[in-house]
Order: structure tokens, then sequence, then C-alpha cells
């Protein structure tokens, strides 16, 4: 991808988005993000100005006419998480699988050449049948959110096969990193680290078996400005690291990071929660020539020092 041309990336305000707006930029692409809430929130950084923030919501006409002259679609937005997907599964489909298929009959209308779409390593597959899943596994959600992670997938083929609008699937399993925010309930390391950085109970739910694939944001930035340009036959990748961490064990990290006790809380496992979801990123590395950099070990460092200079910031 060496080329000036335009990317739109829905989401772009968001954890993931931002670091993959930065990314893009350095590779000297213009950058156009979609966002119902437009540019980010709090002190500007230097690199926000070189980003078109367009304020729309995935699959308005406004959303749709920010296509234009546009060559390759991001699709990282998603109204909904795991936990509150089956709250209102009619809200889940509308907001994100409908409005995805307007996008796309968009997308193929004008000109767009490819569209790459995060869905989720870990809802779309379900409870895992092997100890490292592959992107051959069965797909079993048992949860809407991964519901509709897998029927935006169907659609990207549909519009493959019917109207040309080349797409690429990558399967991201647990994503952490220094900016994330606990303002959604999701992300084991942000929420587990900011409350034991500030020296409240971390709230376990089940028994702390739950295994998890925990890959840093920068890692998945990396993998989407790869896919974008891939040449490849395969259309759909696992994005992970290939090792799996329980909760127990997140805990013990923090543990040995922390310099006061850390309490925890055990609450009921949720019906949600798969035990385990571990990506075999094989085809990743044989076909993108993508490797996740950042061990966990090292990412959870970075991720503590962010919490504990907020902080201090604060004190």
């Amino acid at each position: 991808m060496t080329d000036s041309g335009t990317c739109v990336v829905f989401g772009g305000r968001g954890f993931l988005g931002q670091s993959l707006c930065r990314k893009l930029l350095g590779l000297g692409l213009r950058v156009r993000s979609i966002s119902p809430s437009g540019q980010p929130s709090g002190d500007p950084e230097p690199w926000w100005s070189d980003v078109e923030w367009v304020e729309a919501s995935l699959g308005s006409k406004l959303s749709a006419s920010a296509l234009e002259g546009t060559q390759f679609v991001f699709h990282l937005a998603s109204t909904t998480v795991p936990s509150s997907s089956n709250t209102d599964i009619a809200y889940d489909l509308e907001s994100n699988v409908l409005a995805t298929v307007r996008t796309l009959e968009a997308a193929a209308s004008t000109g767009v050449h490819r569209v790459v779409f995060v869905s989720s390593g870990g809802t779309v597959y379900g409870i895992a049948k092997e100890d490292a899943i592959t992107e051959d596994h069965a797909t079993e959600p048992i949860c809407s959110h991964g519901i509709h992670k897998l029927m935006i997938e169907k659609y990207l083929h549909l519009f493959r096969v019917m109207k040309g609008l080349d797409s690429i699937v990558l399967r991201v399993s647990n994503m952490y990193g220094e900016s994330q925010s606990c303002n959604k309930p999701l992300g084991a390391v942000a929420h587990f680290t900011a409350r034991a950085v500030n020296g409240r109970p971390i709230e376990l739910w089940g028994d702390g078996s739950t295994t998890r694939d925990y890959v840093h944001v920068d890692d998945v930035a990396s993998a989407l400005a790869i896919a974008v340009r891939y040449e490849g036959a395969e259309r759909i990748f696992n994005i992970g690291t290939g090792r799996g961490t329980s909760l127990n064990d997140l805990i013990d990290m923090l543990r040995k990071r922390m310099a006061r006790p850390i309490v925890v809380e055990s609450r009921q496992a949720r019906s949600f929660d798969v035990p385990k979801n571990v990506l075999s990123i094989g085809r990743a590395r044989r076909e993108l020539l993508w490797n996740p950099e950042i061990a966990l070990e090292s990412g959870l460092d970075r991720v503590v020092q962010r919490a504990q200079m907020k902080v201090a910031a604060h004190v």
C-alpha cells in the first residue's frame, strides 16, 4: 500500500480506530473517520489534525456520501459488546447488520476497492472444540454479538459475489492496550488494571479459569494495514497471539506489578462467556506475513504504567 489513496475508518475515534488511523497516516494515506461522535474527546493529539473527522452513524446517508472517492474502507464499528448484545437483539441487528448492509451498498455503488471488517474471534466460534481455534472451526456463537458479526461476514461474501466488492475479514481475539477505556463492560486487562491501581477489588466472573487470547491493539492495527493490500486468495484471518491466559493468571501477573495487595471478589459465571478461546494464527503468519510483536508481559507493563500515571496526575 504505497499510494496516497483515501481510507475511510468506521469507528475511527474508538480504541482500535485511533491506533489504526495513526498507522494509516504513517503509511502516507489520507484518512477519513466516521463515528457518531466525530472527533475523539480529551486533549487533542498532534495527529488529529491530519484526519478528517465525520460525525455520522454507520448506514446513514451522510456516512454513505462520505465514501465518495474512497479506495479502502475499514469497518471497526459496533453498537454492542457481547455482554450487552442479548439485551435487545432487534437493536443489535438493526444498528449493526442492517446498517452494515446499507454501507456495503454505498461502497459498491461508489467504487470502493476493498472493505476490511473487524469480526470477533472471541465470539463467532462459540465453545471451542480445539485448543487453538483455526478459521475452519465451526461457527456457533452463543451471544447476539457473535451472530451479528458472522452475519456481516456472510453479507461481505454475498457482495463480493454479486457486486464485485472485495473484502477481508479479521477475526480478532481479545484486544487490550494503554488507551483502552473502562467505560464499556469488556476488556479484562483494562478493568482489572484500573481496579488494582486504584486499590479497588477486582470482580472475577466465575472461578478464574476462563482463558483468553490477549492481543495488543497496535498489533491488530498492523494486521489491518497489511490486510488492505493483501493479494492472496484467503479472505478470513484469525488475529491474536496463539497464547492462552486465564483470568487467574492475569491477576497473578498484575500482583507482580503492584506495590499493594489485590483483592478479588468472585461473581457468578456469565452465560455468554465461553470457557476458553485461543486462536490459531498460522494463516495470518503464512499469508499476511504478520506476527504479533508485543508480548502480554511487556504490553501489561505499559498498561499498568499508564494507569499509574493517571492516578498520580489526579493526586
